[in-house]
């Protein structure tokens, strides 16, 4: 699992990628994970990208029914505009 800085980072370099292609992911439906992780996330305070981005990992793994495997699914959204190492 990458490290927060990490996180922060590719998913930063994810949403530029994808502005200059055009993509547009600045809300969470068109990034491309379920609706139970979108549900999950707007229960939460996470309405679009820029709110997802400004939580830290630690946050994100706090919310209840959050966890390794919804982090892999926000991870291979975020890997069809950039890169993401594990």
């Amino acid at each position: 699992m990458p490290e927060l800085a990490e996180i922060r980072e590719e998913a930063l370099e994810a949403l530029k990628v994808a502005s200059n292609e055009r993509h547009a992911i600045s809300n969470l439906e068109q990034l491309g994970i379920g609706q139970r992780l979108i549900n999950l996330f707007q229960s939460n305070g996470i309405n679009d990208m820029r709110d997802l981005l400004l939580r830290k990992k630690e946050d994100l793994m706090s919310m209840n029914n959050f966890g390794n495997r919804q982090m892999e699914v926000l991870f291979s959204a975020l890997s069809k505009y950039h890169y993401v190492e594990d």
